[in-house]
């Protein structure tokens, strides 16, 4: 009652504390849905593997930074398993809803408390990189065990695509921290 803000709202980055709970499900929800939608609709064929990353690991983390729910980032895979229900999109990959869950499972896993470490936005961009990249290392895995074709298998070998979606994920892992990150500031400031 002295006018001081608790230490625990002052250094929880979140802002889940203007949000309501089920509001924030939804926003989370959504997150996926728009990862996937932006996905699909910005198809450039730019031939370098793992190049959505930047948009897609981007949403997801700035929703996992955002939220203080323990699993954010499954509620945003579920959005994206949600939206690939609909066959709207073009998309040749029976598996690509198992691919693209993957790395909102894996966040949620390595997140755990440590990201609150000094190091948060560059650990936040490794646990990005490494979720992003199970998607080629799933793609392996189901070509092995299936027989299904990818292409950037053929095109770029084995070990390009695991990079390519590795950087591309770290990369839009840290833009997305940060840009939370940076507005989580703003607000503790105010």
């Amino acid at each position: 009652m002295n006018g001081k803000q608790s230490e625990k709202s002052i250094s929880a980055p979140s802002l889940s504390g203007s949000v309501p709970v089920a509001l924030e499900y939804i926003i989370l929800f959504g997150i996926g849905i728009i990862a996937m939608v932006l996905h699909a609709r910005l198809r450039t064929p730019l031939n370098i593997p793992g190049h959505h990353g930047l948009e897609f690991m981007a949403l997801l983390m700035a929703g996992r930074t955002a939220s203080n729910i323990r699993w954010a980032s499954t509620i945003s895979s579920l959005g994206i398993g949600f939206i690939l229900l609909f066959p709207v999109f073009g998309f040749n990959d029976p598996f690509m809803g198992i691919n693209y869950m993957f790395p909102g499972f894996i966040i949620d896993i390595l997140f755990g408390s440590s990201w609150r470490s000094r190091y948060h936005l560059l650990f936040s961009a490794i646990i990005a990189g490494t979720a992003y990249a199970a998607i080629p290392l799933s793609r392996l895995l189901i070509h092995f065990l299936t027989g299904f074709p990818y292409g950037s298998f053929a095109k770029h070998g084995y070990l390009i695509p695991m990079v390519g979606f590795f950087v591309f994920g770290m990369t839009g892992g840290y833009l997305g921290s940060g840009f939370t990150h940076s507005i989580i500031k703003k607000i503790n400031r105010k």
